[in-house]
């Protein structure tokens, strides 16, 4: 069912213009919507301008036939079609795609142009932002890690919780917890893949080896469902990178849609805001309109600003006029490793699974790094299967087609490291309206996974298993989406930085509440930690003034 206005599906911008007292947040994606979440537990209503691309209707009508269905009961021609316009080479898959659709991404050009080099991140206007392509991994931040921060390492404790009661979370109660809580009221299970489950066996058959060279294991945290809305469990498809027909991995566009049927949010779609100005004890916002370009007006109580990385960091500089000015886009650097097991597990292109990450592996170890490195294990699916396919032939020309003997002992890591050992990407905005983006290698990345390589094969007796390090691939920075950090988070903030609460210096009822305010990138995986500290602000008191 599509997400409409609440009253109706034309919406009369003029109702909104001139009215004090609203409160609004710019963006659909985790952050926003974990914003707006808070906001409403409060009693408060909430007014959501977003681009708001959706998937086209022709797929979503294929999507909901699906999954109305079991899979054996699936046309060919449709399950095609929510595969297509998905490659995967060398370096992975170079944009993820939604049930075929690149809806997530469009107008990209058009609504925030840039020059780009080196640089992998790139926008979202879509509903849900990058909800609609993520792959679900939900770890949060180690408190350890947050020391730097303002919230200090408990400060973002109670807020994970909150999100995890309307997210929801699949995984197990295991060695991982004694380093990250699982905040989650209960845990779903999601069935292993025999892969997963033949290595994770192992895995414990050596634990207390593996902790004492700095390894922590446990099954993969992630935001699915055990159940849809209708009562059916996941069905082992095999089409989680696709996009799941059955709507078992959370996307805020869902808890976006349940906010306006209870009256709760006004969403207001097809609009592009592109600059703010706070006076006279309110937050005037301007945009345009997505289609016809013409402008449109709101005036707000309070602003929060969750448009991404890149959009909200545009916006704030072009609200104050800031150009030419380099900022910094902190990143996680994102790897691909292969690794091949000490023995296979058969039929692995048969089994029925779900091919989103199957365990998580963690890395403490001060020679590598002052951080943790966090890695997630993928078993086998058929855009791995392509993509290591690549990686060998780009490392050794002469090599062969998988075989089936190899498939069944290779597994896919998906790893990344914190930023303090990570590359960047300088942002810069031009008085035309474009941003320059550079991408720059951190000096000391290689030498980290050089070692992190090192590690593995040194351990793979306890492991059972061999890092294949010549097809070892780093993407670009930006690539993970695993970035921020351009107006940290501070105590006491300065010239390009937020409080505790994301209000850059000098204003009082704006709040950024992204990924753009953190102090810094871990390791672990970042969605989780957007949505906790956006629902952190939200809920904090200054909303109600």
């Amino acid at each position: 069912m599509p997400l409409q206005h609440p009253a109706a599906v034309v919406i009369d911008r003029t109702a909104f213009q001139d009215r004090p007292g609203m409160i609004y947040v710019i963006g659909s994606g985790p952050a926003g919507t974990a914003a707006a979440v808070a906001l409403t537990r409060q009693g408060l209503h909430v007014t959501v301008l977003d681009a708001g691309l959706t998937l086209e209707p022709d797929r979503a009508s294929t999507v909901a036939a699906m999954a109305a269905l079991h899979p054996a009961q699936w046309a060919a021609d449709d399950v095609t079609a929510i595969k297509a316009n998905m490659s995967a080479g060398p370096n992975g898959v170079p944009l993820k795609v939604s049930f075929g659709s690149d809806f997530p991404y469009r107008e990209a050009d058009r609504h925030l142009p840039a020059r780009a080099t080196n640089v992998g991140v790139v926008p979202s206007f879509g509903r849900g932002g990058f909800g609609n392509v993520w792959g679900a991994a939900a770890l949060p931040y180690l408190p350890a890690e947050l020391e730097s921060w303002p919230t200090g390492p408990g400060g973002l404790g109670p807020h994970y919780e909150q999100v995890l009661s309307f997210v929801g979370l699949s995984g197990a109660d295991d060695d991982l917890a004694e380093r990250f809580p699982t905040y989650a009221p209960q845990l779903e299970s999601l069935p292993v893949s025999h892969q997963a489950a033949a290595l994770l066996r192992d895995l414990r058959s050596n634990r207390d080896a593996l902790h004492g060279q700095g390894f922590v294991f446990g099954r993969a945290r992630l935001a699915v469902a055990s159940r849809n809305a209708d009562g059916r469990p996941c069905q082992r498809c095999g089409l989680c990178m696709f996009g799941c027909p059955y709507g078992l991995i959370y996307n805020p566009a869902r808890t976006l849609q349940e906010l306006v049927a209870e009256h709760k949010v006004t969403y207001v779609p097809g609009v592009v805001v592109t600059r703010f100005t706070e006076r006279g004890g309110a937050v005037h916002i301007e945009g345009r309109d997505r289609r016809t370009g013409e402008v449109v007006r709101h005036v707000a109580s309070r602003l929060y600003v969750a448009a991404g990385v890149l959009c909200t960091t545009k916006l704030y500089l072009e609200s104050i006029g800031a150009y030419d000015r380099e900022i910094v886009v902190r990143d996680s650097q994102y790897f691909l490793l292969p690794m091949l097991r000490y023995s296979g597990v058969r039929g692995v292109s048969e089994e029925p699974l779900h091919t989103l990450s199957q365990a998580f592996l963690e890395v403490f170890d001060p020679e590598l790094s002052a951080n943790s490195v966090h890695m997630q294990i993928y078993t086998y699916n058929e855009l791995y299967e392509r993509a290591i396919s690549a990686a060998l032939r780009a490392a050794h020309p002469a090599f062969r087609p998988i075989s089936a003997a190899f498939l069944r002992r290779m597994l896919l890591i998906q790893g990344y490291l914190h930023s303090d050992v990570s590359g960047e990407i300088g942002l810069t905005l031009r008085p035309d309206g474009v941003l320059d983006l550079r991408g720059r290698r951190g000096p000391h990345t290689r030498g980290v996974l050089k070692k992190l390589v090192a590690k593995l094969r040194r351990n793979r007796s306890l492991l059972r298993a061999v890092p294949l390090g010549p097809a070892m691939k780093l993407g670009e920075p930006g690539r993970g989406f695993h970035c921020g950090g351009t107006l940290p988070m501070r105590r006491q903030p300065a010239e390009f930085e937020t409080d505790p609460l994301g209000r850059p210096a000098g204003l009082e009822r704006v709040h950024l509440v992204d990924s753009s305010v953190f102090p810094t990138i871990t390791a672990s995986t970042i969605t989780l930690t957007v949505m906790a500290n956006a629902y952190r602000i939200g809920a904090h008191q200054e909303a109600h003034r």
